[in-house]
Formats: structure tokens, C-alpha cells, sequence
């Protein structure tokens, strides 16, 4: 088969609930639920951690400390789910998201659940910041470009501030890539654009490379710019995911990976090891009067090169050869972890705020006891106590906040336009 005549590989046709369907005439990954759950719990646990002082256990903190690595599993999603519509589209001759649709979908899918969380964890049990002069830094999602008002407001939000210059970057980034490869053959644009993939990572881990070394306290150190290789990883799997669909094969690694989905999770598994063993940090600072924790520059580049590997390498059996069956994807189609998925959203948006209601932290140090609110049963298992309460309580808002909130706005997705039925992933081509 040339260049010119690939035609793409056609799935069976399975209709997606509104809620989670991807743009018309594109497969959905439904294995990416349970991807989400993971990334939201190993969330949960890093935050339980080091509430509870569990990271400097000798035996399972350094795994524990480590866990925030599903904010790179998250970013990683996003890069491969957002991006490979727009690929498949200038690849394959797949139907054209609109920029308006676009923006219309990932306004429902971030702005509402964030600000009902915003809004109800102020008023209890408080959050500071937010109902101030300074109230739309919060709302408007910019509070990472400040170091006054980073961590303040909802603290792991600052992620979503990253998300939405992500949002705005994508088109663009893929209007321009189309325009500059539109008379090159699609064997040669897969290969530049990997190659283009590949320079941004190496620019933006080199850019936050030097502000650790010179300003390691800069808030954008939290930005795009500094966090874009997560991104460029899960776009970089988009491209390889529309090249399987048109049988270009760039790699025999993609074949073997493909059938044996424990390789990239072993892959990963050795990452995870690594970076917890033998990456060393971070370590306690006084700043600005206030006890931190920072990374040499060194430990920061390895610990931020290896938490790229980890999230792509678990993302690749839930997008290549979805329906080739082994113990990994049998994990991933597990219904209760994809239903945590649905809702994982809510459960990051929640859980910092509510665990430390939880917690009812002894001091403002780094390192604190839980009191539990005199409950002296839990203090005896603070880690455990602490993980299981939040998580019963976090789950139980994000539940509600997804029924809801969420599910019925999301359904307003196609409102304009409504989609073709799209296609479930089930070839084992990615």
C-alpha cells in the first residue's frame, strides 16, 4: 500500500453515551477510563502521604512520595486524546473538529465542575483566597502565574491552570503543523512531527532545567512551558496511534507492545522504581520564614525525564491493540476502576481541601500529625485512616458532582451538530 492510498482500518461501530463520546467519526479509547482512576488515586495517596508523614517510612514512602506522578498520567492522556482527532484528521482525511466545537467541549468538561468546587469548598471547610479582591485569579484560572497564590485556592488546581493554555496551544500548534506538511506524504509527516515532538521535549526539559538552577522558587516552573514534554508524549502516541489505523509501522517495537501489553507496564514499573529509589529528595528548606520542600536541579531532571516515561509507557496498552486481551487491558476494562474514571475529575478536584478537613493537621510544618478531629482510633493508622476517609468522602462528592453537574452539561457537547455514531476501539491497531 503507498503513501497516498492508506486508508485507515476500520473498527466496529459501537454508539458512545454523549457524556463520553470523543468528536464524531473518531474512535473512542475506553480503556483510558480506568487510566484516569489510577492517576487520580496515585494522586490521593501522595496527598495522604504526606499529610500523614507516611513518605518517610522506610519501607513504602519513597513510593508513596512519588505517586504525584499521576499528574503526568493525566497530562499524558490529555496530549493523546485532544491531539489525535486533529492528526487523524490531516492524516487520514478524518472529519475536521471545528475550533468552536472544540473550545465549547473542553469549556463543559473543566469550567463548571471546577467552579462548583471552588465555590462549595470556600464556604466549607474553606479556602483561602478565593472570596477576595482577588477572587477572579481563582476562577479565571491564573493562579499559577503568581507564587503568592499558586497553592492557595484549590492547591492541585494549579494543574488545570496548565490544562487551559494546553487547550489554547493545541489548535494552534496543529493548524500550523498542517499548513507547513501539507504537500509531503504521510509516512514523511508522521516521521517530522515525531521528530518536532521530540526538539519541544528536549527544549521545554532544558528550560526547566535552568530555572531550577536559576530560579528555582519561579512560578512557571508550574507552567506550560516547563510541562509540555508530558504532553508532547501523549501527542507523539497519537500519531503513532493514526499511523497503526493507516498500517504504517514505524517501529517493530509498536507490534510487540501491541501483543504484549506487560512490556511498556514493566517498562513503567522500572521507571517508578527508579525514580523512587534512586532519585533522592526532595528536601526541607525554610522559605521566605515557612518550611518547603525543593529538588536540586539534577533530581528535578531526573525525577521529571522519568515520570514521562512512566505515564506514556502505562498509557500504550490502553491505545494500541485495545481489544488484544492480556492481564493488563483485562485490568483496565475492570468496571469499577472505569467508573472511577468517569468521576476522577471530581475526585482530584475535591480530595486536597477535604483530606485536610480530615487530617486536622497538628501544626504548619512540613512534617504534622493528624489529629482526626479527637478520634484517637484513626491516629493509630493515620496513612491508612486518613486514605480511607478521604476516599470515601471525596468519591461520594465527585459522585454527586458528576451526576449531577457534569454528565448532563457534558451532554450538550454536540448540541449544534449531533455526531455520527462513533467508533469503540477494537482493532488491535491502535
Amino acid at each position: 500500500m503507498t503513501e497516498g492510498s492508506a486508508q485507515p482500518v476500520v473498527a466496529p461501530l459501537v454508539v458512545a453515551q454523549p457524556v463520553v463520546a470523543p468528536p464524531p467519526g473518531h474512535p473512542r479509547f475506553a480503556l483510558v477510563d480506568s487510566l484516569r482512576a489510577i492517576a487520580a488515586i496515585s494522586v490521593l495517596l501522595t496527598h495522604t502521604g504526606f499529610a500523614t508523614s507516611a513518605i518517610t517510612n522506610p519501607t513504602y514512602g519513597a513510593y508513596v512520595g512519588r505517586l504525584n506522578v499521576g499528574v503526568t498520567v493525566f497530562f499524558v492522556i490529555s496530549g493523546f486524546l485532544l491531539y489525535r482527532p486533529f492528526a487523524a484528521h490531516r492524516l487520514l482525511s478524518a472529519p475536521a473538529t471545528r475550533v468552536r466545537d472544540y473550545a465549547r467541549r473542553r469549556l463543559l468538561r473543566i469550567v463548571p465542575a471546577y467552579w462548583l468546587a471552588l465555590t462549595v469548598l470556600a464556604i466549607f471547610p474553606g479556602l483561602p483566597g478565593v472570596f477576595t479582591n482577588h477572587w477572579w485569579i481563582y476562577y479565571g484560572f491564573l493562579q499559577v502565574y503568581n507564587d503568592g497564590t499558586i497553592l492557595k485556592g484549590i492547591g492541585p488546581a494549579w494543574t488545570l491552570c496548565v490544562e487551559i493554555t494546553f487547550y489554547a496551544f493545541l489548535p494552534v500548534y496543529a493548524v500550523a503543523l498542517a499548513r507547513c506538511l501539507r504537500r509531503a506524504g504521510l509516512r514523511r509527516q508522521v516521521q517530522a512531527e515525531l521528530v518536532l515532538l521530540a526538539v519541544i521535549s528536549v527544549a521545554a526539559v532544558w528550560y526547566r532545567y535552568w530555572l531550577t538552577v536559576h530560579a528555582p522558587i519561579s512560578p512557571m516552573l508550574f507552567a506550560l512551558p516547563t510541562q509540555i514534554d508530558w504532553f508532547a508524549a501523549g501527542m507523539a502516541l497519537a500519531v503513532l496511534s493514526v499511523a497503526s489505523q493507516a498500517t504504517i509501522r514505524p517501529w517493530p517495537a509498536m507490534r510487540i507492545v501491541t501483543r504484549r501489553p506487560v512490556l511498556p507496564w514493566a517498562v513503567a514499573a522500572a521507571a517508578f522504581w527508579a525514580v523512587s529509589k534512586l532519585v533522592t529528595g526532595p528536601h526541607q528548606i525554610d522559605l521566605f520564614g515557612h518550611e518547603a520542600l525543593i529538588f536540586t536541579p539534577g533530581e528535578d531532571l531526573a525525577q521529571h525525564i522519568l515520570y514521562t516515561v512512566v505515564g506514556a509507557a502505562l498509557v500504550v496498552p490502553a491505545v494500541f491493540g485495545a481489544d488484544g486481551g492480556g492481564r493488563v487491558r483485562s485490568i483496565l476494562a475492570d468496571r469499577r476502576l472505569a467508573w472511577l474514571g468517569l468521576i476522577s475529575y471530581g475526585i482530584y478536584l475535591w480530595q486536597s481541601p477535604l483530606l485536610e478537613w480530615v487530617c486536622q493537621p497538628s501544626g504548619t510544618d512540613i512534617v504534622t500529625r493528624c489529629r482526626f478531629h479527637g478520634a484517637g482510633l484513626f491516629q493509630s493508622f493515620p496513612f491508612l485512616s486518613l486514605t480511607l476517609l478521604s476516599a470515601v468522602i471525596v468519591i461520594a462528592c465527585a459522585a454527586t458532582s458528576y451526576y449531577l453537574l457534569e454528565r448532563p452539561l457534558l451532554r450538550l457537547k454536540y448540541r449544534r451538530s449531533p455526531p455520527a455514531p462513533p467508533r469503540e476501539l477494537a482493532t488491535a491497531d491502535g
